[in-house]
């Protein structure tokens, strides 16, 4: 009986995306303050709204990407794919959180409140909810099989639930601006940083993504490594 000795060392490839990623967010800052205009309506506060979507794509990628593990790991258990589950859907907790923050502070200025109860924003607070109940289930049953089953099946619900994000607006209306596919971008500098901020966005997500991975495959290891010393000290004492 072996186990995998864990390693706390950070491989290369984690060190060059965390690099990159921080290149890209200082390029994107750069570009949103210093060469794109600010809103004529809204001044600086519009600025926001660049990584406002790039938090959204964020969330995004971690809820559809946490739905399709948490399927692949109710078919067919697996320790790596439980461990995608869960590291990208606490990430997507976080960029769940960052929308949720920076969206306020935009509708403040452009809407005259801090919230609505408009489609998009109740749909995006809902899908919150429902991945830190997941995060509690999985923080509260430990190692539990039975846990750990319940959290998957409940995180099946991220993709259909981010498709609603993404479809809301045009199925049930509201204040919400369909910034893409309303061609609310129309200057050059604005469409760079906004793709741009998107990018460091996502870069910032995936290298959360990875990182915490890595934490809950060591702690994986780890678990698996006691219990193999345990196993191996009782058949010493038999």
């Amino acid at each position: 009986m072996s186990a995998k000795q864990p390693t706390d060392k950070p491989p290369l490839g984690m060190l060059v995306l965390t690099g990159l990623t921080f290149c890209t967010i200082a390029a994107s800052a750069w570009h949103v303050f210093l060469n794109t205009p600010s809103d004529a309506t809204l001044g600086i506060v519009q600025k926001i709204f660049y990584w406002h979507v790039g938090a959204a794509f964020g969330m995004l990628l971690g809820m559809v990407t946490a739905s399709l593990a948490s399927l692949l790991d109710l078919v067919s258990p697996n320790d790596r794919v439980d461990a995608i589950a869960r590291a990208t859907m606490e990430v997507g907790v976080v960029f769940a959180l960052m929308v949720l923050t920076s969206g306020p502070i935009w509708a403040r200025k452009s809407w005259g409140t801090y919230w609505t109860w408009e489609p998009r924003l109740t749909l995006t607070l809902l899908v919150l909810l429902l991945a830190l109940a997941i995060t509690a289930i999985r923080g509260l049953a430990a190692d539990s099989e039975s846990g750990r089953k319940i959290a998957a099946a409940l995180g099946v619900l991220g993709a259909p639930a981010a498709y609603l994000i993404h479809v809301a607006v045009k199925l049930w209306g509201g204040t919400h601006p369909t910034v893409i596919d309303g061609g609310g971008i129309r200057s050059t500098e604005m469409r760079v940083s906004f793709w741009l901020s998107v990018a460091a966005m996502l870069l910032l997500c995936v290298t959360f993504i990875v990182a915490r991975y890595r934490q809950i495959r060591i702690a994986q290891d780890t678990r698996e490594l006691r219990l193999t010393l345990s196993a191996r000290a009782l058949e010493d004492n038999a």
